[in-house]
């Protein structure tokens, strides 16, 4: 999460997730977090791109407005990114409109927001994922096979569609071949780098998968016991 954590007290799902309420915090802290997910082999993907810790809703359920322009972006939210982005493998959009850079699409659906700041202006050559088009800032307007298209035209490489996704796989692959070609060539690429990149973790070692999975179980009942009442609103900060 590169997010700035700018309101502690804003419904927007982030309050306990981000690195810090600064810029160079979450700079220093996130990238420290990064490099040490790659040491152990693990792929690192930064969220949520252009920055959503101004947002004062929750994009599980509403889509967020945050009213800065380009320049205003560069001087805080989008500091994270633009120090650590040449190191991450993939990126992943935010579900918030930005009306002074785009008045007509969320960022996740913007090509002003996707190929023009993030690959353009920040020259960012890896894999971009959309947040989950089945949250309720993309849902409540765009179908998900609408939103996956839209993403795609946009610059992004892989949509999410995290519930019930089969049903929507036969519309959206009707429409690729809308997409310009040497976009669709040069997406697959950066799909197939980073996907070349990985690896099953536990190789020929079932049983410590399954520990591991044991051992997730039990501290999801152990969360379930201890703080019922007290749960977040949030899905994200739940989980």
């Amino acid at each position: 999460v590169l997010d700035i954590c700018h309101d502690p007290s804003a419904a927007n799902a982030l309050p306990g997730r981000c690195w810090g309420d600064n810029a160079q915090d979450v700079i220093s802290r996130g990238g420290v977090y990064a490099s040490n997910l790659r040491r152990g082999g693990v792929q690192s993907c930064g969220k949520h791109f252009p920055g959503m810790g101004r947002a004062q809703a929750d994009p599980h359920f509403s889509l967020p407005v945050v009213d800065l322009d380009e320049r205003e972006l560069f001087k805080t939210d989008l500091l994270p990114f633009l120090a650590l982005c040449p190191a991450l493998s993939s990126i992943m959009s935010a579900h918030i409109m930005l009306p002074q850079i785009d008045p007509d699409y969320p960022a996740t659906l913007s090509e002003r927001v996707i190929r023009g700041l993030l690959r353009d202006r920040l020259g960012f050559r890896g894999v971009v994922f959309t947040d989950d088009l089945c949250m309720g800032a993309i849902a409540a307007q765009y179908s998900p096979d609408d939103a996956a298209f839209l993403s795609l035209r946009a610059g992004c490489d892989l949509p999410l569609i995290c519930h019930e996704p089969l049903p929507w796989l036969d519309g959206l692959a009707c429409r690729l071949e809308g997409l310009n070609a040497y976009d669709r060539e040069d997406s697959f690429k950066r799909v197939e780098k980073l996907s070349d990149s990985l690896c099953f973790p536990f190789p020929e070692k079932a049983s410590l998968w399954d520990s591991c999975l044991r051992r997730a179980e039990a501290l999801c009942r152990l969360g379930e016991e201890s703080g019922g009442d007290n749960l977040p609103s949030s899905p994200v900060q739940e989980y």
